[in-house]
């Protein structure tokens, strides 16, 4: 079972811990880590996520598990779900919020990557159906017809497309 550290409002840690599954009280928040990987051509690397996990498209991310920090957690999802080992300095921070509607801080990382071989990834199939690199468009179409995982959209729209 994992264990999550929790957080105030602004991302403040309170030396507090919860359950993974266990409800947020009011006024605490769990953290989670998301990046968006884009390539030479502009497209991004777009999950579908698995049955388990709703069949939903979204990004790579995931819980800031207790001990760790938002940029330890996205290295560890990015070599979990995808097999992908990054130079930590290739990672860009983009911006830590809070989500409004769920008791959630999001940090948001960026990677902008040259030939990537998807078929030399190796996804985790409890978590991860597919991916493919997917235009601004495309995303957006996805994101128009429900497919998308909420918080990654509204993250997508306004952190990573900023217009």
């Amino acid at each position: 079972m994992e264990i999550l550290d929790l957080y105030d409002d602004n991302g403040k840690l309170l030396n507090e811990t919860i359950p993974r599954d266990e409800k947020v009280a009011a006024g605490k928040n769990i953290m989670l880590s998301v990046i968006f990987i884009k390539n030479e051509e502009g497209k991004y690397l777009i999950q579908k996520t698995s049955k388990e996990k709703g069949n939903k498209y979204s990004s790579t991310g995931g819980h800031v598990i207790h001990g760790e920090d938002g940029f330890i957690t996205i290295v560890r999802e990015l070599d979990e779900e995808l097999g992908l080992k990054v130079n930590d300095k290739e990672i860009k921070y983009i911006t830590t919020f809070k989500y409004q509607s769920r008791p959630c801080i999001f940090n948001v990382y960026e990677l902008d990557i040259t030939s990537l071989n998807l078929d030399n990834l190796n996804l985790q199939e409890s978590e991860v159906e597919s991916i493919n690199f997917l235009s601004k468009d495309e995303i957006e179409k996805i994101i128009n017809d429900g497919k998308f995982l909420e918080s990654h959209a509204y993250i997508f729209k306004n952190y990573i497309i900023k217009e």
